[in-house]
């Protein structure tokens, strides 16, 4: 919790960017704002319990977020936007377009109604391996587990098979009192030194040891019939967030690379029978080997990097503001963070 002061001042500083910052003004040549969202989740959903906090919006914070682009930009689909790049075309002004990473099931659910409602166009990012199963990502599955083993199997904390997880440098002690958001956040942030593939078999391992069964009680991810009901509509454009959300750096090998961005293509298209032309980095991570590989197949990428974008920003390195429940729950905070100065 901020202190009393601080949280004044903060506050403060969101009033005076949210009056003056860059969504204020239009500038000589055209500007993209693009938003990246993950969860749409009530506050009240029990999918919320195992997801970082910088993971989610509710519904209601989405239109409202969704109600304040419609007045200072012209909503855009990403491909509009990259395509015009490419071809000069002229653009005039300031543009927005949304994005949601990995697929989940509440994009459907929640934010779909919403942005037929508002007719804002918007793009998801397929994890094409993970599509239509029950499978979750590490993190999710991580978050899961530790609460499974605090609220009913606390004596499992002095496993050897779980030392990797109990020893780990952080604010949680693991007993039998179940962590917070955020001590389940700094958790996985220390769990990123790990290969992903490594961390699922890990995992499995504890899971298969303590005979762990998976408790989630309907698919955490869109389906293909989902998916391609919302492309039919016009609004939703889907691009490829890679086959099995792996990180692209360094630690990846060149065979798994290629599959990673290359097949998830594929596989979308077969699928939906619509040209997959986007990417976007899991974690943000990428090199210049990656970057190479994902400039052969498509025609424009997204980033986590923060910022605004013109005209000239590398087509395969747009930036974007990633917006939150904890950052964005009201207009002044919404409007602070995409001033492009907090």
């Amino acid at each position: 919790m901020l202190h009393p002061i601080k949280r004044t001042v903060k506050r403060g500083l969101q009033h005076f960017a949210a009056r003056f910052g860059r969504h204020t003004r239009i500038y000589e040549a055209p500007q993209l704002l693009i938003l990246m969202y993950h969860r749409i989740l009530p506050k009240s959903d029990s999918r919320s319990l195992t997801e970082e906090p910088g993971m989610i919006v509710t519904p209601e914070s989405l239109r409202l977020h969704l109600e304040i682009v419609n007045e200072y930009f012209k909503t855009i689909h990403l491909s509009h936007w990259i395509e015009s790049q490419k071809t000069a075309t002229k653009l005039h002004g300031n543009y927005c377009a949304i994005t949601f990473d990995d697929g989940w099931s509440d994009n459907y659910e929640f934010a779909f109604p919403i942005l037929k409602q508002l007719n804002v166009p918007a793009t998801i990012f397929l994890v094409s391996e993970m599509i239509g199963t029950s499978r979750l990502f590490w993190p999710e599955r991580l978050a899961q587990l530790i609460l499974t083993i605090a609220e009913k199997y606390p004596e499992h904390w002095s496993s050897s098979t779980l030392s990797w997880i109990s020893d780990l440098p952080v604010s949680y002690v693991f007993n039998a009192q179940p962590p917070s958001r955020e001590q389940l956040s700094e958790i996985i942030d220390h769990t990123k030194k790990l290969k992903d593939l490594d961390i699922h078999q890990r995992l499995d391992r504890i899971e298969q040891e303590l005979q762990l069964t998976d408790s989630t009680p309907y698919p955490a991810l869109l389906n293909w019939d989902h998916i391609n009901e919302m492309v039919t509509s016009g609004i939703i454009e889907i691009g490829s967030h890679t086959c099995q959300h792996i990180r692209l750096n360094n630690m990846i090998s060149e065979d798994l690379l290629t599959h990673e961005v290359v097949s998830s293509k594929h596989q979308i298209e077969e699928h939906t029978g619509h040209s997959v032309k986007h990417f976007c980095f899991p974690n943000g991570d990428y090199t210049p080997e990656v970057l190479k590989q994902v400039k052969s197949h498509y025609k424009g990428a997204v980033t986590t990097e923060a910022g605004w974008n013109s005209i000239f920003t590398n087509s395969h390195q747009l930036r974007r503001i990633g917006v939150h429940e904890d950052i964005a729950k009201d207009r002044t905070s919404f409007l602070a963070r995409i001033s492009g100065w907090m």
